[in-house]
């Protein structure tokens, strides 16, 4: 804190990769966290977990986890109310869902693909979670594809529930590889 007791206005961290892709959260329990994606050539990309320490007015790192590729996205689940598991999406190859237990333990819950008939898949360039009903996303693909997915949370029966999700719609309309709305090709 400032000498008067006032929150800094501007806040500095420097991930230890160029940062491809990043997100705030917006879950009231974990104010001030950030999803960083990063961007490395090689087989060897990271998402890391940042936060602000509230004493010191800095924001550190709260936990790193492996990520094949660079995530084209990444995005927390839009839980404005804290009711949903504490959910967070990339996509790069696949569309990956993570859970984050508490800051310092993130796993795996479920790898997407919507090509489940080749060995292959077409790299995602982007995805967006639903605001209204936080149980879809849609992907867009550089394979010419939209894909909503659907996913299960269940209910907490006093046990971990599980994460699994399924292609609900997909779509194939274009002839050209599929970017963000609002990006132009050139």
């Amino acid at each position: 804190m400032s000498l008067h007791g006032k929150r800094k206005e501007i806040y500095k961290y420097e991930a230890p990769w160029t940062v491809y892709a990043m997100n705030w959260s917006v879950r009231p329990d974990k104010r001030f966290r950030l999803a960083l994606g990063s961007f490395v050539e090689e087989y060897n990309n990271k998402v890391q977990l940042v936060g602000l320490e509230e004493e010191s007015s800095e924001f550190v790192c709260r936990n790193t986890f492996d990520h094949p590729y660079p995530t084209t996205k990444i995005m927390w689940i839009p839980d404005t109310k804290g009711v949903y598991p504490d959910l967070l999406a990339t996509s790069g190859d696949y569309l990956r869902i993570w859970r984050v237990g508490n800051d310092t333990e993130t796993r795996l819950e479920c790898l997407l693909n919507n090509n489940k008939n080749s060995d292959f898949c077409a790299p995602l360039t982007s995805f967006d979670w639903n605001e209204v009903d936080p149980n879809l996303l849609g992907t867009s693909s550089i394979d010419t594809t939209c894909t909503i997915w659907g996913l299960e949370t269940g209910q907490v029966l006093g046990r971990v529930n599980l994460v699994s999700g399924h292609v609900k719609t997909q779509l194939i309309a274009h002839d050209k590889e599929v970017v963000p709305p609002g990006v132009t090709i050139t």
